[in-house]
């Protein structure tokens, strides 16, 4: 468990990890990325127009389907030639500003993109409004744990390459100070534009990008998910694993069933709920923790609980080693056993 321990306060549960969308490689031609939240469905996901405006290729305008989960996206309409001619015009047109330009060019080029987003069921609604004069929006927790008070913030990160994150944070008295980790980032390559930010349905999304500062103009605008449980989970599970370092394990365990609460599927908490279960020779519990995390990442269960020595008597079960896909006892847990 203390290998997990390093990093975890600043780690994303989005796409963090995809590349800049900015063209590098298009020195010396004018590039257009841009989307635009046209609808979201109950279940918080979104439909989101797509232009990609490149010189030497015709522009594409996409309707797409965005998971609220991560899923693949979907295509739902592509936009007939005119349609996305006449928009990327009106884009190009506006395109040095910093904000997003997108929706406001549909309406005049494709205004039939609302009409289907509204007849397949999405609500187009306004995006959330921060607290006055910050980038900071208050939200609750997980329902399960009671109003947890929580706040999301977007802003610069201060490591490069330049980027800008949406973090989620705790409210201690309902003041912003606690613990805080990332949800999503984007890659920026020039002036940030300023970002909206929409929640639904335990669903963040939120729309951000940068604008070149010289010509060619080179945009790129996107939207980038984060989900509040698996955030909330995560902030759980920071705690847990400072309690254990501390040496609380009760404490460790309350915390890390906090994070279970709120994410059911985070395997990160399930393997530490086992290993302060194991500790405390709670061994049934600690059993049923490794399976469930088993059953949702086996590979990451494998990797944590070879050599942990956590898990050093829970290794001794057959049941056990074959989650871990262990065939025999580890060198250093027979000898320990000989020892005995």
């Amino acid at each position: 468990m203390r290998a997990l321990a390093a990093g975890l306060l600043l780690c994303g549960c989005a796409e963090w990890r995809l590349p800049a969308t900015m063209p590098l490689d298009a020195a010396g031609q004018p590039v257009v990325q841009e989307q635009a939240l046209l609808g979201l469905s109950v279940t918080g996901d979104a439909a989101v127009a797509a232009l990609v405006d490149a010189e030497g290729a015709p522009p594409e305008l996409t309707l797409l389907l965005l998971d609220h989960a991560g899923g693949a996206s979907r295509v739902l309409r592509r936009a007939s030639a005119e349609a996305a001619r006449a928009v990327a015009l009106r884009v190009r047109a506006e395109g040095q500003k910093p904000a997003p330009v997108l929706a406001r060019a549909l309406m005049a080029g494709w205004p039939e993109s609302a009409a289907l987003v509204a007849d397949l069921g999405f609500v187009a609604p306004a995006p959330s409004l921060p607290d006055p004069g910050r980038r900071r929006w208050a939200v609750t927790g997980a329902a399960a744990l009671g109003p947890l008070p929580l706040s999301l913030s977007v802003r610069e990160s201060d490591d490069s390459p330049r980027a800008l994150v949406l973090l989620l944070a705790e409210r201690p008295g309902g003041f912003p100070g606690g613990d805080e980790v990332e949800l999503a980032r984007m890659p920026l390559e020039g002036l940030a534009i300023v970002p909206e930010l929409w929640v639904t349905a335990g669903t963040v999304w939120l729309l951000c990008g940068s604008v070149g500062t010289t010509a060619p103009l080179h945009r790129a605008v996107g939207l980038r998910r984060g989900l509040l449980a698996r955030g909330e989970a995560q902030l759980h599970n920071a705690h847990g694993l400072s309690d254990y370092g501390a040496g609380e394990l009760d404490a460790a365990a309350r915390e890390f069933d906090r994070a279970i609460a709120a994410d059911p599927a985070f395997v990160d908490a399930l393997y530490n709920a086992a290993s302060a279960a194991a500790l405390t020779s709670r061994t049934a519990e600690a059993v049923a923790y490794l399976r469930r995390a088993a059953a949702v990442d086996p590979a990451r269960v494998q990797v944590l609980g070879r050599d942990d020595d956590d898990l050093k008597a829970l290794r001794r079960r057959p049941d056990v080693r074959a989650l871990l896909g262990l065939r025999r006892l580890p060198p250093g847990d027979i000898e320990e056993a000989k020892a005995r």
